[in-house]
């Protein structure tokens, strides 16, 4: 898909995927191919559109508790820079803007630290009619590379998350009336589950049999029964409706790392 080595066409070139999970693992690429480490998305404001609010694609830590990313913009200066401005910018620059010093924001942002997210930059994308959209990309270090990382992306960062935005629209809508089965179905067991979050990395089973402590022969059984509760033609397919049909969050489950993660 990225054979143009211009990052413009890179971006459109995101145009032509046909799924979530798939643009979720063209964002991670390219992404990664240009410096950063992880992505987060989130597009509020869809429950009208959507019967689910708000939608969010990233590829944050799978290690730990997953950072929150989406409290109410009086508590969280990321959010409120994408909810009352237009401009993408530097994470450093955002705090320090007046008003932005207070302790509460900088308690966020030192937790986020805490997790890998040391320095990247927030792209504000939408805010009428009650839409709220934002792209952050994130480094998971904090020195001059990554600044000359953000410095040069920065002009492309606008286009990319106006490509997720619509792509996100269209396939959240596209894949509801497909994906969510409105009797609930059969639930998923956690282990089934954990296999499935693991596939959703691009894990083989024999590296999934390892991460969980079981054999190989035992994931691809997981993977099989969950494929025939959810009515997927193969993994990825069964990670997609997990996903969707928020099959993939159990009691014990750790969705810190999900590709359209609803929350």
């Amino acid at each position: 898909m990225f054979y143009d080595r211009d990052a413009a066409s890179q971006i459109l070139a995101m145009t032509r995927v046909t799924t979530l999970a798939r643009l979720h693992a063209a964002t991670t690429y390219l992404i990664q191919m240009h410096g950063f480490r992880f992505y987060y998305f989130s597009l509020r404001g869809q429950h009208a559109l959507t019967g689910r609010d708000p939608v969010t694609l990233h590829n944050l830590p799978v290690n730990g508790r997953r950072p929150e990313m989406d409290r109410e913009p009086d508590q969280d200066p990321l959010v409120h820079y994408a909810a009352t401005r237009t401009l993408p910018m530097d994470w450093k620059q955002i705090m320090a803007l007046p008003g932005y010093q207070h302790r509460g924001y900088l308690r966020v942002m030192a937790a986020r630290a805490q997790h890998g997210l040391l320095s990247g930059c927030t792209v504000p994308l939408s805010q009428a009619n009650g839409v709220l959209a934002r792209l952050d990309l994130i480094c998971d270090h904090d020195d001059e590379e990554a600044d000359l990382c953000i410095r040069r992306y920065l002009p492309y960062a606008s286009l990319l998350g106006q490509v997720l935005l619509d792509k996100t629209r269209g396939l959240t809508r596209k894949e509801d009336d497909d994906l969510m089965e409105p009797d609930g179905g059969t639930p998923l067991t956690q282990r089934e589950r954990e296999c499935l979050l693991w596939a959703s990395e691009g894990k083989t089973n024999a590296e999934i049999g390892a991460l969980l402590g079981i054999s190989e022969r035992t994931v691809v059984y997981h993977v099989h029964h969950a494929c025939e509760k959810l009515h997927a033609r193969n993994r990825q397919h069964a990670v997609t409706k997990a996903i969707l049909s928020r099959k993939l969050f159990g009691p014990t489950s750790d969705s810190s790392r999900l590709v359209g993660n609803m929350v």
